[in-house]
């Protein structure tokens, strides 16, 4: 049985920062959830209306395709064209949250930011 792998990319190939922050978020970053420690796995959706970066919190292994649903999930979107808020939406809360945020120069700017604002979020440092 041949096992679909599901990208962490799309629209974009992320270059060496990128790909450093996400696989160390990945590595370092847990969260403590009600049956135990939770890992996240960074996905990237970028297209020419909306950026997205959604990480998927699962128990004990990183959430994928097949297997036990995530936990939850945490999606910040970026639309250039607005500019200057960023969404983030936790599937915990009922509604959306709005983040002012300066207009990003580059995908690479808004992943990086992303990543940080979730540790901080996890962290207590980024409400």
């Amino acid at each position: 049985m041949e096992v679909m792998k599901v990208s962490k990319y799309y629209g974009y190939t992320p270059k060496g920062t990128v790909r450093s922050a996400v696989e160390s978020f990945e590595s370092k970053t847990q969260v403590q959830g009600a049956g135990g420690m939770l890992l996240g796995t960074v996905y990237v959706d970028i297209r020419d209306e909306e950026w997205a970066v959604a990480i998927a919190y699962g128990r004990a292994h990183h959430p994928k395709i097949r297997g036990p649903e995530p936990v939850y999930e945490v999606r910040y979107a970026y639309r250039p064209d607005d500019g200057d808020v960023t969404e983030r939406m936790d599937t915990r809360q009922d509604e959306k949250m709005t983040i002012e945020s300066e207009p990003f120069p580059s995908v690479e700017d808004f992943v990086l930011w992303s990543l940080e604002k979730e540790k901080g979020c996890i962290t207590g440092a980024g409400n």
